[in-house]
């Protein structure tokens, strides 16, 4: 297997694919995670009071000092501006759920994949863009944004759905396809049995926003318990084709990575400059559109297509397959035959949603209670990803040591991840600290994404595990569309409670039972027992067993 980042250069495809990484992500590190959230947040105080009646314009709140409550009055609602922001995120999640679903049937075509990845790319990078030119009222810029959202997701599904194409494009991976065929004695049954079922359907699947390489943390003593798939050339296509992926996906990551911290350490100028006002704010979302917009380019121009497809049936029938594929999931008789699958997911549910939430309320809390300039929370964003590269690197080292599974890991990264709700709520109860000063919120962004690295790699490594084999971007599209399903609720919670109370720290308090409830049900997948429910389920399959599942998704 070739190195992360060796190898020589990358074959065209994957230069084109790798070129997209480069340009969604700083999007998504920069106007996704850092300058929308306090933009609308800044858009809504601008048009917002505060103080007896509501009277006193809250930007003469902020020079009087202290705690400063505020709302603004939009769509003819009064909002407070933090919990403003939260309802927007909220909205635009629960969006990009179904807009995900929906255009799934149309991404099963390689011809239409590709026109779907750049339309919806230009269409995000224009609702950035569209910042630029004149200062948008409150309610328009929640509508780009949540525009931005949905395109910056629909464009990653698409973008997602060639890695498996060109994972089988390597010549490893082809060489090792053709060694398998006509290999049956073992057992198993050969590659051309299944490749429709499995690898093709992986082009169409829903890989995460961000594939982490789970298939490489599964060990060798774990490969050597599933003793009746050793020594078959298809099960060695099989474990390549998954490693090549990864490999791919880790390269497309750290690229962007690259890509999301140089731009948004760039953009500190401009906001630093222009004091971080709002339109320096709008600066820099508009210049993180461009970005993605210019370097989709190569993408648009190198990425695989295929011959024009003509649409099956009207609009109505294939979103209704789209919705029925996703229904074929979850049906009691998988539930029954992967239950600890399954109980997995539901402590997915809680985890993803909690970590997710808590990024967006450190910021809204930084700028909002702790009135931290943008440039201050853009060195929040720098630390929490920098921290979040490190400690994905020294993880897998740290575990070999310990001598940890991947459960047992991911289970100390959640119960670490309590302390940070945790102090915030000590600043309920006493005088002094409790997230309240920037130096500890400084403290909290570094904390904070030495565990967000190792969350996201273990999470999908522990579930990997539960994966029936020759099925993983089946379930790896349901991991996905459970993150994105669920992920609505945390922000639309804490928005509420920051409305009602005017204190977006109890949000806090909300995020530390969030992080708390996955932790019994955690403890509760057995992983040894799961892999050998995988194994069992796959089995019947390949031997011709009528799938529910496999019939949602054909």
């Amino acid at each position: 297997m070739r190195p992360l980042l060796g190898g020589g250069l990358p074959p065209p495809h994957v230069r084109a694919w790798y070129s997209y990484a480069f340009a969604a992500e700083v999007f998504s590190a920069c106007a996704l995670a850092i300058f929308l959230p306090i933009t609308l947040e800044h858009m809504a105080r601008d048009v917002g009071f505060g103080g007896p009646g509501w009277t006193v314009p809250c930007n003469d709140l902020e020079e009087d000092g202290g705690e400063r409550v505020c709302r603004a009055r939009i769509l003819g609602v009064w909002v407070d501006t933090a919990s403003f922001s939260m309802y927007v995120k909220s909205i635009a999640v629960a969006t990009q759920a179904i807009c995900i679903i929906s255009v799934a049937p149309l991404a099963d075509s390689p011809y239409w994949r590709k026109r779907l990845l750049i339309t919806f790319a230009y269409i995000g990078s224009i609702s950035s863009l569209l910042f630029l030119p004149f200062a948008t009222p409150p309610a328009f810029a929640a509508l780009l944004t949540i525009v931005g959202n949905v395109a910056y997701a629909v464009s990653i599904v698409c973008a997602n759905a060639f890695l498996p194409g060109l994972a089988r494009e390597d010549p490893d991976v082809a060489a090792a396809l053709k060694a398998s065929q006509g290999d049956g004695d073992d057992g198993v049954v050969p590659e051309t049995a299944y490749a429709r079922a499995s690898v093709d359907e992986e082009a169409r699947s829903l890989l995460p926003e961000t594939l982490v390489p789970a298939v490489r943390a599964i060990s060798a003593q774990d490969l050597a318990d599933a003793p009746a798939l050793e020594g078959s050339a298809t099960t060695h296509h099989a474990t390549l084709l998954s490693l090549t992926m990864s490999r791919l996906s880790s390269t497309g990551v750290a690229l962007g990575f690259l890509s999301g911290v140089s731009v948004l350490t760039l953009l500190v100028i401009p906001v630093t400059v222009m004091h971080g006002t709002t339109a320096s704010l709008r600066l820099a979302i508009g210049l993180s559109g461009a970005w993605w917009a210019i370097f989709t380019v190569p993408s648009w121009l190198g990425l695989p297509s295929g011959p024009r497809e003509p649409l099956q049936g009207r609009a109505g029938e294939w979103l209704s397959a789209a919705w029925k594929r996703v229904g074929g999931m979850i049906t009691p008789r998988e539930i029954r035959a992967l239950p600890n699958l399954f109980t997995f997911l539901l402590a997915w549910i809680f985890l993803s949603d909690g970590f997710h939430t808590t990024t967006y309320t450190a910021i809204l809390y930084a700028s909002s209670t702790l009135g931290m300039s943008p440039s201050k929370i853009i060195l929040i964003g720098i630390l929490v990803q920098l921290a979040a590269v490190f400690s994905s690197i020294l993880a897998p080292r740290v575990q070999k040591r310990l001598g940890y599974s991947n459960q047992r890991l991911l289970l100390h990264i959640v119960l670490f991840a309590e302390a940070i709700p945790l102090y915030a709520c000590l600043g309920l109860v006493l005088p002094f600290g409790g997230l309240r000063t920037e130096g500890e919120m400084y403290v909290a962004a570094t904390y904070f994404g030495l565990l967000y690295g190792p969350f996201n790699s273990y999470s999908r490594a522990v579930y990997a595990e539960l994966i029936p084999p020759g099925h993983e971007s089946t379930f790896f599209s349901l991991f996905s569309l459970t993150d994105k399903s669920a992920s609505f609720i945390g922000p639309a919670v804490v928005g509420v409670i920051a409305d009602m109370t005017g204190n977006i720290r109890l949000g806090f308090v909300f995020l530390l039972v969030m992080l708390a409830l996955p932790v019994p049900v955690l403890l509760r997948v057995r992983v040894r027992r799961g892999r050998e429910d995988a194994t069992a389920w796959a089995a019947a399959r390949t031997v011709g067993a009528t799938a529910p599942l496999l019939q949602a998704v054909q």
